[in-house]
């Protein structure tokens, strides 16, 4: 147990967390393509969104599915070149709305009798939500950019 305890307190490096991170997108970005268009029984989102405020036809369920994919290559590409946008603070208010959108893409699916996409999703929002919280998900360069040096110890 103390091992277990001892093996989470470390932080990985930056090469694995940026491994994990393009991993995660290409499961995600594949996971999409493949449910919404290349799978025999095409699955597609509910024409129903925001408890039923919002109804959708058919080209705009199409438009939302393409954009569900597009929208991780953003950060596919961030992980890849491990380019820095944003300070820390909100490096960490970026992963708790992935996870969030994670989850609520994940509620929008119409469900199967058989487990599907929208469970992979509904399991995979906890990892951007942990890393949320621990914090361990961010490499050291996005740690210290646009940080002002303010005191110098001698």
């Amino acid at each position: 147990m103390i091992g277990l305890i001892k093996f989470i307190q470390k932080r990985p490096s930056d090469t694995t967390i940026r491994i994990w991170r393009i991993i995660f997108g290409l499961i995600i970005i594949l996971g999409w393509y493949y449910n919404f268009f290349y799978q025999a029984e095409i699955n597609s989102i509910e024409t129903e969104l925001l408890f039923w405020l919002i109804n959708l036809t058919e080209n705009w369920v199409k438009y939302i599915e393409y954009t569900f994919i597009w929208l991780w290559i953003i950060p596919l590409f961030m992980w890849i070149s491990n380019m820095c946008i944003l300070k820390k603070k909100h490096m960490k208010i970026t992963q708790i709305i992935f996870a969030l959108i994670l989850f609520y893409t994940s509620a929008i699916i119409i469900e199967w009798p058989n487990l599907d996409f929208d469970s992979l999703l509904a399991f995979m929002w906890i990892f951007p939500l942990i890393w949320w919280i621990t914090w361990k998900c961010i490499t050291t360069k996005c740690l210290k950019y646009r940080e002002v040096i303010k005191k110098i110890r001698v």
